[in-house]
């Protein structure tokens, strides 16, 4: 079966990062299937996002690896929310992994000091501004939220 794109992480620093690294593995793969539908500077900014994703997952693993010795496992693939068949599908689906991402971030903020917590802030943020580039590239709006990966 399939992994969903959200879990929520409570609890202990290394749940609250095992959380966000659920969100990051769920980015990596909806970044793939978001890619497809893009071109040109939409492509090369799924790219870059993807590339990011993929930075961010491969040091929580590393991380995980280290501190605890627990990594949770990717999964093979991951239950959509809607079909992506198009340019406005794949962008919605990049807002919303944006958002979702940010908000295992978020939630990992009280659960963690010192590094950690500036890692979170630092990835919360990153996905804050992707989103909000997203939305602007899809003609959304407000192009901004108030309050980035706060659930709604």
């Amino acid at each position: 079966m399939p992994g969903r794109l959200s879990t929520s992480p409570t609890g202990d620093p290394t749940s609250a990062l095992s959380g966000a690294l659920a969100a990051e593995y769920a980015a990596v793969w909806a970044y793939g299937v978001i890619g497809v539908h893009l071109t040109d500077a939409a492509r090369s900014a799924a790219r870059a996002a993807e590339a990011a994703h993929r930075s961010r997952r491969d040091a929580l693993v590393l991380q995980l690896a280290e501190g605890s010795g627990q990594v949770p496992a990717d999964r093979a693939g991951y239950a959509l929310p809607y079909p992506v068949t198009d340019r406005a599908s794949a962008l919605r689906l990049a807002v919303e992994i944006e958002e979702r991402t940010a908000g295992h971030w978020r939630a990992a903020l009280p659960h963690t000091g010192g590094v950690d917590r500036n890692t979170a802030l630092a990835a919360l943020t990153d996905c804050a501004v992707r989103a909000t580039r997203w939305r602007r590239t899809a003609g959304v709006t407000p192009v901004t939220v108030p309050f980035p990966g706060r659930p709604t």
